[in-house]
């Protein structure tokens, strides 16, 4: 996670810690059910589960598996689309929640919309601005005030950031029509949305959008969301469709593949193969229902157009529901068949990899399809367990297992389709994107969906040159540090790697770490005062802030010890070339703070000995030969035999 500015974070923590969040109920709010519908509404509610059923099949009849050059594609034809659906609430006002299939739907509006048959309303809780305000103990114009505060701050950190992919968006809409409406817009300046017209201000929200993700995505391939506002009827005040999202195609067994036999969505495929497997596709399609701007959800409702998350009563955010698709387009979803068990052409894709039941100890790539049926009726059972989600998870107070820092999947019971497995739960709090309930205060800094996109594969790679950036010659390694002196942790970037990163100390070989430093700018180097801890099993960790997989460790255990009682040290050990073959008549130095030199030159075997030193002083070490170059680093001596291999790099 980035580092936002001191009073921001300052901001944060009295928010959240101060007034303490509550836990998101698992069940709906109470409503006055509504009554059985007419004749009128019953058509209408067919044509509308018709159009929910056609973005949501997950039916792979007629989807062929097709062999190419580089790996095997599947067209998805438009299927396997998670829906934003609104509706006009009596208790809570105007809501919305992602679904993947009718039968969530019908739980999202509280009846079957085929039969008209009143059914129970599944856990959308959707909260409005006074609950949400009243959770945190604020007025709602506080609430409001201290919730742009921090937008504004994840925006300005989120764009700050020079993009690492290219996300591009585009504008399948016709002349005068969804992106290129040239009907004034309801409020020019809306939230910050410069345009003019509505097209403007449409597109203006899509490309704000696509630059967050691609503050947080790299990626050496262009990643195309085709996208268009087109009317998806019907919609009225009983409810419609806000609109649609997917991946276009999915891809396994190609080069760059994590995982052999495993679906990729295509924007995660191209990334990792380097080149675009599906050039004739965008590789998400996204189609949003121009209609609600009619008012069609009920009198004054509307997509609300504004950039920083501060939505008024009677508005959808728009913002929120375009970063919410486009992640489920970029790998948060599932391609299985949750009420089936059964897997797209018979094989797992990455995102169900990480999907683990804790009841019987096993991930849903690693099930039959009768016990994934039944690990999706679950409840609470099934989280996440990706490395990534679970070091970063501990903000949540509810919704993980605190023991192993694995979030909660969306699995209430009775199973209510894709949605169900490819959102968080909706007990998790503070409210998380990719919940299914689109609720107001949601974050638009991606939030753990970040860490879920590194679980899945989108590795950090900078210079976008299709190789994972590393962390490596960390230091302090082998050698013996003595109670309060001042050590430098040092450590190289690869690829161009330069975002925050966290410093973590291990006593016990690396089994455990606790934080030295967080969220700290990187440049390579932090002066540290080592502490009382004694241990010969010392390592030091540096990572990138709010992930794990991108890490340094020390290569070898280092011991934390009193200082000595005899001022007799020697520094011995080999030089070895990248290869880790022993380098001959290498020239070792040791510099001591007065800049006295001290030398040896390693034999036949690579191995060297510098006597007559120090104990207790620091030194920089260096190695130089022909053909050879280890670059100085800063060693402290012991009254005993310190053995500190170098390593070219």
């Amino acid at each position: 996670m980035r580092r936002l500015s001191c009073f921001s974070a300052a901001l944060l923590v009295l928010i959240f810690s101060s007034f303490g969040p509550l836990p998101i109920p698992l069940t709906a709010q109470k409503v006055v059910e509504p009554a059985a519908p007419s004749l009128n509404d019953l058509s209408s509610d067919k044509q509308l589960a018709a159009l929910i059923r056609g973005f949501t099949n997950r039916s792979t009849d007629g989807l062929e598996s097709v062999a190419y050059i580089d790996g095997v594609e599947v067209g998805l034809q438009g299927r396997f689309q998670n829906v934003v659906l609104g509706r006009l609430d009596s208790k809570s006002g105007l809501g919305a929640g992602c679904v993947s299939s009718l039968e969530e739907a019908n739980a999202f509006f509280g009846r079957d919309l085929e039969t008209g048959k009143l059914v129970p309303r599944g856990p959308f809780a959707a909260e409005s601005i006074e609950a949400v305000a009243a959770r945190h103990g604020m007025s709602v114009d506080e609430f409001r005030f201290y919730s742009k505060m921090l937008s504004d701050a994840s925006i300005a950190d989120a764009l700050a950031a020079p993009a690492s992919s290219s996300i591009i968006i585009q504008n399948n809409n016709g002349v005068n029509e969804g992106f290129n409406d040239t009907v004034a817009a309801f409020v020019v300046g809306e939230g910050g949305n410069a345009g003019t017209t509505r097209g403007a201000q449409r597109l203006n929200v899509f490309n704000f959008a696509a630059a967050i993700w691609s503050g947080f995505l790299d990626s050496p391939v262009t990643i195309t969301v085709g996208s268009q506002f087109n009317p998806l009827s019907p919609c009225s005040t009983s409810g419609g469709v806000l609109g649609s999202a997917g991946a276009t195609t999915v891809h396994r067994d190609f080069s760059g593949a994590e995982f052999a036999g495993t679906w990729y969505s295509q924007a995660l495929a191209n990334k990792r193969a380097g080149s675009d497997l599906s050039p004739a596709n965008p590789d998400i399609n996204a189609t949003f229902n121009v209609n609600i701007d009619s008012g069609c959800l009920g009198a004054g409702t509307r997509f609300y157009y504004g950039l920083d998350n501060a939505v008024p009563a009677n508005r959808i955010n728009l913002l929120v529901v375009v970063l919410h698709e486009i992640g489920h387009g970029m790998g948060f979803q599932t391609f299985a068949n949750g009420t089936s068990g059964v897997l797209l052409n018979g094989f797992p894709d990455i995102y169900l990899r990480r999907m683990f039941d804790q009841s019987s100890g096993l991930y849903w790539h690693q099930m039959t399809d009768v016990q994934r049926q039944a690990s999706a009726l679950n409840t609470n059972n099934v989280l996440w367990d990706g490395p990534n989600v679970n070091i970063a998870s501990g903000f949540l107070t509810a919704g993980r297992d605190a023991a192993t820092g694995r979030v909660h999947l969306f699995t209430p019971n009775p199973f209510q389709g894709g949605s169900s497995l490819s959102h968080f739960s909706t007990a998790a709090s503070p409210n998380l994107l990719m919940e299914p309930s689109i609720n107001v205060g949601l974050p638009i800094d991606l939030d753990l969906t970040r860490q879920q996109m590194r679980d899945i594969g989108w590795f950090r790679d900078t210079t976008s040159d299709n190789v994972p950036d590393q962390i490596t010659g960390v230091f302090p390694s082998g050698n013996i540090l003595i109670f309060g002196s001042n050590v430098s942790i040092t450590w190289t970037n690869t690829g161009g790697f330069n975002r925050n990163v966290t410093i973590e100390l291990s006593t016990n070989g690396g089994t455990t770490y606790s934080a030295i430093a967080t969220n700290i700018a990187n440049t390579g180097s932090y002066s540290w005062t080592v502490p009382s801890t004694p241990t010969t099993q010392g390592r030091i960790r540096v990572r990138e802030a709010g992930f794990i997989d991108l890490a340094g460790v020390s290569s070898s255990n280092f011991t934390m010890s009193l200082a000595p009682s005899s001022s007799a040290a020697i520094i011995a050990g080999r030089v070895l070339d990248r290869e880790g073959q022993s380098v001959r008549g290498a020239v070792v130095t040791a510099i001591d703070p007065d800049g006295t030199v001290f030398s040896a030159v390693s034999n036949s075997f690579g191995y060297y000995r510098i006597e007559e030193l120090t104990a207790g002083q620091s030194y920089v070490l260096s190695a130089r030969a022909k053909s050879l170059n280890v670059s100085g680093r800063v060693v402290t001596t012991e009254n005993d035999l310190n053995v500190i291999d170098l390593i070219e790099e």
